[in-house]
């Protein structure tokens, strides 16, 4: 024998007059302490690995610190009016604004071009977007250690190359005339995949029915991509201007490797800079206040393309 069902009755006030049953509002859910759980442990790694090493290095950018046990000594800002006076320092820093000019320019503009050809290709485009990205993918100091023995002075591919036309072969990595061209050649293959690919996925977000209104008004060629393509792609030339900027302000890979800094200085950038000047020279309070001069303008950088890139979306 089953018992009857009873239905629960309403009460008052949840019956509205005329309406019958007034609607349940959804119940929050209770506060949970599973995510934060999960995200301590990258949390505190970060907090150990990277926060707080920065904040210790910039509090030592205005220290004396010496290596030996002994107390830091206070200097104000003694640290980076040294760093703005070394040879050694100014020498780096006109050498990285060299290395950004002649990689930025010019593989934006690679880029850019091989991004178009790359919407014309048929069959074949994987294979030639996949030889465009490898660059960007690739292990840099692996790729650093094949351009080290492509420019060698003995069995180098370049100067066996040289051979073969009957040209005398070229000590690319320690004369002072080749060295910086040398690492920026490399710099510039690198910095070209990743516009590339950039500039591939900006490309995409024009909308087709753009192409065939060009394409009924008869604007071809490069009239389109001045009146059309460049205005539509502004977002994108800001974000790979920016991107591109603060990857040539931070090379360090594709120096410290081919040539460290030599000869003479002449291929000495920002980054290899201060390396040397911490861990060879042991000025570790200058070192860190290289490092935050540099973060400093990347930052100032990075702020004045994000103010421009919401006006030039509008």
């Amino acid at each position: 024998m089953t018992t009857p069902v009873m239905n629960e009755r309403p009460s008052l006030d949840q019956v509205v007059p005329g309406e019958g049953l007034a609607p349940q509002k959804p119940r929050a859910p209770k506060p949970s302490l599973t995510p934060y759980l999960l995200l301590l442990p990258a949390l505190l790694a970060m907090l150990l690995f990277v926060y707080g090493p920065a904040l210790l290095s910039l509090i030592g950018s205005f220290f004396i610190i010496p290596l030996s046990k002994g107390p830091w000594k206070f200097a104000g800002l003694d640290n980076y009016e040294s760093v703005l006076g070394d040879p050694l320092i100014q020498q780096a820093a006109w050498n990285t604004l060299v290395y950004s000019v002649a990689t930025i320019i010019p593989s934006m503009v690679l880029g850019l071009l091989l991004a178009l050809l790359m919407e014309r290709v048929g069959r074949m485009g994987w294979l030639a977007k996949t030889a465009l990205i490898l660059p960007m993918t690739a292990n840099m100091v692996a790729m650093a250690v094949v351009f080290k023995w492509i420019f060698a002075l003995q069995g180098g591919l370049a100067n066996q190359t040289l051979a073969i036309v009957g040209l005398a072969p070229f000590n690319w990595l320690e004369e002072a005339e080749t060295s910086l061209p040398t690492v920026i050649l490399v710099g510039l293959w690198r910095a070209t995949s990743l516009c590339t690919l950039l500039f591939m996925a900006g490309l995409t977000t024009i909308p087709g029915s753009i192409h065939e209104a060009t394409a009924v008004e008869g604007i071809r060629g490069f009239a389109k991509l001045r009146t059309i393509i460049l205005p539509m792609l502004k977002p994108t030339v800001v974000f790979v201007s920016v991107l591109s900027i603060t990857g040539a302000a931070q090379v360090f890979e594709i120096v410290h490797v081919m040539t460290d800094g030599g000869p003479l200085g002449s291929s000495e950038v920002a980054m290899t800079a201060a390396q040397r000047v911490g861990f060879e020279y042991f000025r570790v309070g200058e070192a860190s206040a290289m490092s935050f001069t540099l973060i400093a303008i990347l930052l100032a950088i990075g702020i004045i393309g994000r103010g421009r890139s919401p006006k030039e979306e509008s």
